[in-house]
Order: structure tokens, then C-alpha cells, then sequence
């Protein structure tokens, strides 16, 4: 049951992602991939970047297509948001795609969260056409917290997923979150700091004889949607929670104030390099830096305590550079080079470690 459940999560997240090139709108010829790469800055200062769903022709200066009808999604004096509207017993959401198709590269992105409660999921994906993704998401069960996890060809693993704690609610302040896919690895930042990163060469799968590991044209997309509906797979709920039965609210609204998409190229010669990015925290006083982040294991997400096979367990992440060949492409992308924020009470005790280390080695 497990397992079907979990391939049940995958193809909704599917169908609100909409990275595939099946179930485009007109807008879009059906190509696959429809255009490649290019690079992006967008703060949505302009309407003209977003176009409505049901367009018949893309304009030129569109960015982003919504996807769904009813369209929710529209362009605010806080950027380009996404809303989650009631509508009878249920919840209509949104979802918007990137123009281009992206085979790897820097995502960086400016959020504000809709998941104000249970059971309202706001997700970053790209989807390549086999249903394989890599995805930040926020549910409202688990407020200061952003999750990352990739799975291939709507297998979704959740043992894969890690979750990383944040100091406020992100769904109140807006945090830069950073997604840098190579062909080597993948790194997922919020901000500044790494959530996770998967190497490809730990991806090998014997009985399949093959990477699981992402690795094909991809398309870049926002969406909000509900765990409640009924037609949901029963373990999406117990992922997400449910948004009460009691609540007033209406409207749910996930902001996205400033998407930057910087494209990778083989100008590097570094196809099988083993990066490890780095990322710096922004020096936007606005920004929160992460209280912890911590890889924990969900290898029994959904799982009864007699079913467990292995006990929760979390360990810090960290990212080492190693001076390869990519260093001179990621040191041209776009980022912030302010000093990361340091907790007092990290730092007074790696003091007093080091003091009582240079009086033992004194006595």
C-alpha cells in the first residue's frame, strides 16, 4: 500500500507541476522541449511576463504560462502570485511554468509561502517529460520548514526527502531558496546554506543498472495547491495534513518576488566533475537564516511504529568545495557574497571547545 500511495503523491505532483510536455496549454506547440535554456532575471515588474491560461499565441515578452482555469495566478505589487481560492467544499489552485526547458543549471528564487496552514502545499519543481523531479516544497503541517527531494520517472522515494528547520515561518517573510543541478550533483540552498546534495555516482541502482539521478531537459514550475481533496491519495494527507473544516480562509497566496535561471553549459568541460557548490546568505536583513538544518531520514514516512524498519535519525549537512573544474562557472552566477549570519550561542561554543582543547593539551 505503501508504495502505491507513493506513486500516487507522484502523479499529483505531476499533474501540478506540469514539467512534462503533455497537458500544455495552446500557448505551448507540444515540442519536447519546446525551447532550451536561456537566462533569466525577472523580478515581475512588468504584467507582460505572465501569460493568462487558455492564451492561444505566447506573447513575446512571456516568461511564465498559467497553467490552470480557473486562473489564480497574476502579477501583484509583491511579484507574481499564486493562489489557492475556495470554491465550494474544495480548493482550486495554481500553477505556472518557465517558457524555456532547462537542462541543468542555478535556480535561484525569492519566496513567500502559501502553506499559512495544514494542507496547503506550495511547490519549486523542475519536470523533465518521464515524470522525473527535483522539488523544494512547504506543507502547512510543518511550518518553518522547507523540504527538498528529486525522484526519477514518478518513482517517488520518500526516503529521499530531507527537511531542513527555518528560524520564522516562511509563508510570513520571504527567503531566497536555490536549487544548483550539475551533472555530477545537486544541492539544494535556503538561504545561503545547504539543505542537501545528492552526488549522481551514489545513484547507481544495480537491478536497473542505470543513475537514478536527474538528467534530462526540464521545465521550471510554481504551484499551490490542497491535500484535502477527497480524491487525494491517503498518504498526501498525512504528508500535508488537511486544511481544517473549520477554517474561515478563503484564499491562500504564494509569492514568488524574483526567479533567476542561470543556464549550465559544457564551456566548462567539467561533465563529470564532482562540484560541490558554495552559497553565501544574502545580506537582505529581510532574509531569515535557517536555526538548524538537518538531514532527516523518511524511510518510514507513513509507516505505523510496528511497521518501522529503521528509527528516525538526522545528521548535519554540509557542503565542501573541491576546487574542480566548475569553480569558474559557479563563481559567475548571481550569488550574494554577504557574510552568512552566525548564531552567538554557535560560536561561544565552539570557543569554549577550543579553549578547553588548549588547556588539555597543556596539562
Amino acid at each position: 500500500m505503501g508504495l502505491l500511495a507513493s506513486i500516487g503523491i507522484a502523479t499529483l505532483l505531476v499533474d501540478y507541476a506540469l514539467g512534462a510536455c503533455t497537458g500544455m496549454n495552446a500557448a505551448d506547440s507540444g515540442a519536447c522541449p519546446v525551447s532550451q535554456c536561456a537566462s533569466l532575471v525577472d523580478d515581475f515588474s512588468s504584467n507582460d511576463t505572465l501569460a493568462s491560461s487558455g492564451t492561444s499565441t505566447l506573447p513575446s515578452n512571456a516568461q511564465f504560462v498559467s497553467e490552470l482555469s480557473p486562473d489564480y495566478a497574476s502579477i501583484t505589487g509583491d511579484g507574481l502570485t499564486l493562489s489557492l481560492v475556495k470554491s465550494g467544499s474544495g480548493y482550486k489552485g495554481s500553477t505556472v511554468y518557465f517558457t524555456k526547458w532547462i537542462e541543468y543549471g542555478v535556480i535561484t528564487a525569492r519566496i513567500r509561502t502559501g502553506s499559512a496552514t495544514p494542507g496547503v502545499i506550495s511547490s519549486l519543481q523542475l519536470q523533465d517529460e518521464s515524470g522525473t523531479s527535483i522539488d523544494m516544497d512547504w506543507v502547512g503541517n510543518s511550518p518553518n520548514s522547507v523540504q527538498a527531494n528529486y525522484y526519477t520517472e514518478n518513482q517517488l522515494e520518500l526516503s529521499q526527502a530531507t527537511s531542513a528547520s527555518l528560524s520564522s515561518n516562511p509563508a510570513s517573510s520571504f527567503t531566497i531558496y536555490k536549487i544548483v543541478w550539475l551533472p555530477d550533483s545537486l544541492t539544494w540552498y535556503a538561504n545561503g546554506f545547504a539543505v542537501r546534495t545528492v552526488n549522481r555516482m551514489d545513484t547507481w541502482a544495480e537491478g536497473e543498472q542505470r543513475f537514478k539521478y536527474p538528467s534530462s531537459a526540464s521545465r521550471l514550475s510554481f504551484s499551490i495547491w490542497s491535500a484535502s481533496d477527497a480524491s487525494n491519495p491517503g498518504l498526501t494527507q498525512q504528508w500535508a495534513g488537511t486544511i481544517p473544516s473549520t477554517s474561515t480562509e478563503t484564499q491562500f497566496s504564494m509569492t514568488i518576488a524574483r526567479v533567476q535561471v542561470d543556464c549550465y553549459t559544457n564551456t566548462t568541460d567539467a561533465a563529470k566533475s564532482s562540484a560541490s557548490p558554495q552559497s553565501s546568505a544574502s545580506n537582505d536583513s529581510s532574509f531569515v537564516s535557517p536555526k538548524s538544518v538537518t538531514e532527516v531520514d523518511l524511510s518510514n514516512f507513513g509507516l505505523s511504529s510496528q511497521e518501522s524498519t529503521s528509527s528516525l535519525s538526522s545528521s548535519t549537512m554540509s557542503t565542501e568545495g573541491s576546487g574542480n573544474d566548475l569553480s569558474r562557472w559557479l563563481a559567475e552566477q548571481d550569488t550574494p557574497s554577504g557574510a552568512r549570519p552566525v548564531h552567538v550561542l554557535g560560536v561561544t561554543t565552539c570557543l569554549l571547545f577550543s579553549f578547553g582543547l588548549a588547556i588539555a593539551s597543556y596539562l
